[in-house]
């Protein structure tokens, strides 16, 4: 297991990592409608124009992506493990690499939006919640999240 940071050559294998899990894992918590909007707040062209200016870890397993995780100044976004390498101990692994990277000297705690089905994932790891949010969709469905915080140890 080898966790590195974001490269442009790795930009496809990033972009196949979130929108396989999407599609594998979202579809058995939200709506169509739902998991579409997922797909398109993680447009090739919304990764290509975030990806250079946000810190992004991915993590490789014999020279395979199988999962990446960005920070944004205090904020954790788009983690995703391929599912078959869930429950494992790979996000965890992950989500403690883009924790370590946060500058604890400016923030006081880690922010990230979970989606349902990553909730519990993320409170086993230390996070609480903070609010949850619901984002309704053009065709009556809405799609519901959860903001979740967890305070930084300083050492």
């Amino acid at each position: 297991m080898e966790i590195k940071p974001y490269s442009e050559e790795y930009f496809n294998d990033i972009f196949d990592v979130t929108h396989k899990t999407i599609e594998e894992v979202y579809t058995k918590y939200y709506p169509r409608s739902a998991v579409d909007f997922f797909h398109e707040h993680h447009s090739r062209e919304n990764m290509m124009k975030q990806l250079p200016n946000e810190f992004t870890l991915i993590l490789l397993e014999n020279s395979k992506v199988i999962g990446t995780g960005t920070l944004f100044e205090n904020e954790i976004k788009r983690l995703f493990i391929l599912p078959d390498y869930q429950g494992k101990g790979n996000g965890k692994k992950l989500l403690k690499a883009l924790e370590d990277s946060i500058d604890t000297g400016t923030y006081e705690n880690y922010y990230l939006n979970s989606s349902l089905g990553a909730v519990n994932f993320y409170m086993k790891n230390g996070y609480v919640y903070k609010s949850f949010m619901t984002i309704n969709l053009p065709d009556g469905n809405n799609l519901y999240y959860l903001d979740l915080v967890k305070n930084i140890i300083k050492k």
